[in-house]
């Protein structure tokens, strides 16, 4: 009997999953945020009275699964989500025997940094 192959593999848990990267599907995407800068202010008795935050920064993983042809994302270059350009800060890779090569991106946003 003929091997038979019907849709693409391993595309399951990530919307639009495949357009994200070219050539590679993505396993996972996680996202934090934080501010950089909070100031507090007391009134005169020491109660807090008021809380500021700036400088919101963005942190987070990409792990994809390449395919051939892919073109690895290196360190200090932008990648684009949802119209949003983070920068690339490392990646790591993993190998198993009988599995497939995944690639896993850390990436960061910072507010007032031009990604351009």
């Amino acid at each position: 009997m003929a091997l038979t192959t019907k849709g693409t593999a391993h595309l399951y848990g990530i919307v639009g999953g495949v357009a994200i990267v070219t050539n590679a599907t993505v396993i996972s995407w996680s996202l934090n945020s934080s501010n950089k800068n909070v100031a507090e202010t007391a009134n005169e008795i020491g109660n807090e009275i008021e809380r500021r935050y700036d400088d919101l920064h963005q942190e987070g993983t990409l792990t994809i699964r390449p395919r051939s042809g892919f073109t690895a994302l290196v360190p200090g270059a932008n990648y684009t989500y949802n119209s949003v350009a983070f920068e690339i800060i490392s990646e790591g890779r993993e190998e198993q025997n009988q599995g497939f090569v995944t690639l896993t991106y850390a990436i960061k946003k910072s507010e007032y940094v031009s990604y351009a």
